[in-house]
């Protein structure tokens, strides 16, 4: 079974390579800053065969974007550069790397009526070492 080796190198990928820089996190720290990045939900299926042991992972990668003039283009152009970088992403630790493709991307405005936020999520198919 795999463990957090897939949030690895999301987070590698994507770390720095954004207009969000640094702000990638698993948890938010309490400064709170804007634009950032967090790593979000995963799910992980069995893909395995007789013959092989393999999984299919589905990732969230959250971008969230307070703009003072309130336009969702900030947001828009993070998620984008989160495809770029997470289908950059050629090894993850341990394993063999079949796939990662971009699935879809859903961006809204938060319910505070301040924060736009995308949701941009992936599939990844892996095999073991």
């Amino acid at each position: 079974m795999i463990g957090a080796e897939v949030q690895k190198a999301i987070f590698a990928a994507l770390n720095g390579a954004t207009l969000a820089g640094a702000n990638v996190f698993d948890q938010v720290p309490s400064s709170d800053p804007f634009p950032r990045i967090t790593i979000g939900d995963e799910q992980v299926l069995d893909d395995g065969n007789t013959c092989q042991d393999g999984w299919e992972v589905f990732s969230d990668v959250h971008c969230w974007s307070r703009p003072d003039a309130g336009s969702k283009v900030e947001v828009k152009t993070l998620a984008g550069e989160v495809v770029t970088a997470v289908r950059s992403i050629a090894a993850i630790a341990g394993f063999s790397l079949v796939s990662i493709e971009h699935q879809t991307t859903r961006v809204f405005r938060d319910p505070d009526g301040l924060t736009e936020h995308a949701v941009v999520s992936f599939r990844a198919l892996i095999d073991p070492a």
